[in-house]
């Protein structure tokens, strides 16, 4: 009796994502999946509208009826119309993902009344047309989805339907029957901003690093030095804990490793000051639009004793982040005589960080 025409056949080209925004993995499952599951949960049958490039990718999750799109979102609309032998259809964007079982519920029961339903959301904040205010208590925001009596609603597509941004204005543009209204809620996900906020919240980053002593080099540890009679082998400063630390950052935004943004065959690092690693996964953090909540660090040397010189790593490493010094921990232990850090030849850090987005 119900079908469900998904739109997922566009590009997604606003997202910033290499691949179309509907693959993006949304806990568990690629976007187009949470409203194919939603409508077949409330026993919906589903027409998916695909865009042939996708295809492939697309049936590793869904075994249901597809089709593909047109040179536009109504020719899109009327393919998957023209699959449909249902009395009513639902036309759903694949981009909306958080279509609640309650709304498909809703506009069934609406469709008793009328030949056409559709989603909306109420205006709450003040619309200006050329510096004039519009009364907000009489405009909506369209959603999807949008429902029909399917064989009155093919007949609209006699005109030219290409230049109508939804399914009601042209529903509209050849009936003067009222619509059902449904209010709700329902993101469509468009741009590089909307994804970055269906990120989770927190992330968390872990890393390990370990560097060869050297006599002939200083001891750099936290961004200070150390007087030792031996220091660390690297191609930059050979700052381990550092190095630990920023990797963690790194990694919690899933950018990579360190050796991505800072490649040991690249001569513009030799004997880079490890701190400016720290400063610019400290910029990373703020274009991601993530702040550090907190670092957990271990410094695994069988000598120094490195006890008192922590204090002075904590401000140091809070000042670099701009963090509070009760954010960044350090630990110092050894291998009790095991391994090559055991027996002096090499000192280890590893540090576990936790990240949260705040745009």
């Amino acid at each position: 009796m119900y079908d469900a025409i998904i739109l997922a056949a566009g590009v997604g080209k606003r997202s910033g994502l290499e691949e179309n925004k509907i693959l993006y993995m949304l806990e568990g499952k690629p976007l187009f999946m949470h409203s194919v599951d939603a409508f077949l949960k409330e026993g919906v049958n589903v027409i998916l509208v695909i865009n042939p490039q996708d295809e492939e990718e697309i049936l590793k999750y869904y075994k249901g009826t597809y089709t593909y799109g047109g040179k536009n979102r109504s020719d899109s609309v009327y393919n998957g119309l023209k699959e449909s032998k249902a009395k009513y259809v639902f036309i759903h964007d694949a981009a909306r993902p958080f279509i609640k079982d309650d709304v498909i519920i809703k506009i069934k029961e609406k469709l008793s009344e009328y030949d056409a339903v559709m989603c909306y959301q109420r205006v709450v904040d003040t619309v200006y047309e050329d510096f004039k205010v519009l009364n907000r208590d009489k405009l909506m925001i369209a959603l999807t989805p949008q429902a029909f009596l399917k064989e009155k609603y093919m007949l609209c597509f006699k005109k030219e339907a290409s230049k109508f941004t939804d399914d009601i204005s042209l529903y509209k543009s050849v009936y003067d029957d009222e619509v059902g209204l449904v209010e709700t809620e329902n993101k469509k996900i468009t741009t590089k901003e909307d994804i970055k906020a269906l990120t989770p919240k927190f992330k968390i980053g872990y890393s390990y690093d370990i560097h060869k002593t050297d006599k002939n080099r200083p001891l750099i540890l936290g961004g200070i030095k150390i007087e030792n009679d031996f220091g660390l082998l690297g191609h930059s400063d050979a700052d381990v804990l550092l190095h630990a630390i920023s990797e963690s950052l790194i990694g919690a935004l899933g950018l990579g490793d360190l050796g991505t943004h800072f490649p040991d065959t690249d001569l513009r690092y030799k004997d880079l000051d490890s701190k400016k690693i720290l400063m610019f996964v400290k910029d990373l953090l703020n274009k991601e639009g993530y702040v550090i909540e907190n670092i957990d660090a271990s410094i695994f040397a069988e000598k120094p004793k490195l006890a008192r010189y922590i204090p002075k790593m904590r401000e140091v490493i809070a000042d670099v982040l701009k963090i509070n010094k009760a954010q960044v921990n350090i630990k110092a232990g050894t291998n009790e005589g095991e391994d090559s850090v055991g027996k002096g030849r090499s000192v280890a850090a590893s540090c576990v960080s936790l990240i949260r987005r705040v745009k």
